[in-house]
């Protein structure tokens, strides 16, 4: 979760935990049907929606932006249903540190596991692309279990701390690793480097080494880093999206590999493998809007009006 109001940029990496969150709470939830589990997340995002007016807003007015030709009782049908997937979201990573390696996998469906099986094989390490999309947290507890290979996933810390704990700790349950954002491209250089997988959510708006791109036919700002490792390491890149079923199982689609272009020329290159992964993750969003954390200012650097209260900052040159 990484929501910019939860930035702490002051922590660093922490060894992963493998202990299951302890409390009565998180023990109640797991007793509970996955219809239930929705239900139950549903009023929390449901109480989000009511009393958040800030975030509120930031939903719309991004729903309003990416599609300016919805009316407006779509707008705000879309907007509570973000919220109720964020309640989800929540309740279902709480589950997901009571539940075995095998009740995550009854739980997922996977399709195009051949692409990731095929780039593993490869040898070079895989650079995984992903976004806050259905339930991303789970999808990536998924890959663990499923592929028996932890994955190192790229996070920005979070504050308090005593979320960041928890948060974290939920998130390596099943072996993966922690790479904090700050300083990290050495650590995913290292990782990838020795046949490992390293996880980028990709959807985020960037200002620091970041290169312009198009999403939903607007100017953002996003960080090169899955581009940059891609051409460093000579690694593929994958896709992967994991989105929620109306019965409370969960649909992880794995596309054929991102195609990275090689020019030789470094700064070309990165605009145009960033704008092919911010492609692939706009596809994505568009096919499940109402499952996207959409309350993100993902497009504050071009279009600060967007944001109520926001101080804009210079635009970083055009590479």
């Amino acid at each position: 979760m990484t929501v910019d109001m939860w930035t702490d940029p002051t922590r660093s990496d922490e060894a992963e935990t493998h202990r299951k969150v302890p409390g009565l709470f998180s023990a109640l939830i797991t007793t509970f049907s996955a219809t239930r589990l929705g239900r139950y997340g549903n009023l929390l995002g449901e109480l989000a929606y009511r009393i958040d007016r800030r975030h509120r807003i930031i939903v719309q007015n991004n729903l309003q932006f990416a599609f300016p030709s919805w009316k407006e009782h779509r707008i705000a049908e879309v907007s509570r249903r973000v919220f109720h997937n964020i309640g989800k979201t929540l309740t279902e990573m709480i589950h997901c540190t009571q539940m075995s390696p095998d009740e995550i996998r009854a739980r997922c469906r996977l399709k195009g596991e051949e692409h990731f099986l095929r780039a593993l094989e490869a040898g070079r390490g895989i650079v995984l692309v992903s976004a806050h999309l259905g339930s991303w947290e789970l999808g990536l507890q998924y890959l663990a279990c499923h592929f028996g290979k932890r994955v190192h996933l790229v996070v920005r810390p979070l504050a308090p701390r005593r979320l960041d704990r928890w948060v974290n700790q939920a998130r390596t349950s099943f072996g993966n690793h922690l790479i904090y954002k700050k300083q990290a491209f050495p650590k995913m250089l290292k990782a990838v480097r020795k046949n490992g997988i390293v996880a980028l959510m990709t959807d985020l708006s960037s200002r620091k080494h970041s290169v312009a791109v198009d999403y939903f036919g607007r100017r953002a700002r996003t960080s090169p880093a899955a581009a940059l490792l891609a051409a460093r390491c000579h690694t593929p890149v994958i896709a992967a999206f994991t989105t929620r079923n109306p019965d409370g199982s969960f649909s992880i689609e794995i596309p054929p590999p991102i195609e990275i272009q090689r020019s030789g020329h470094l700064k070309t290159d990165l605009r145009c493998n960033s704008q092919r992964i911010t492609d692939i993750v706009e596809t994505a969003v568009r096919a499940h809007p109402d499952q996207y954390l959409w309350l993100q200012k993902r497009w504050k650097e071009y279009y600060p009006h967007l944001y109520p209260g926001y101080r804009p900052r210079p635009i970083p040159p055009e590479d």
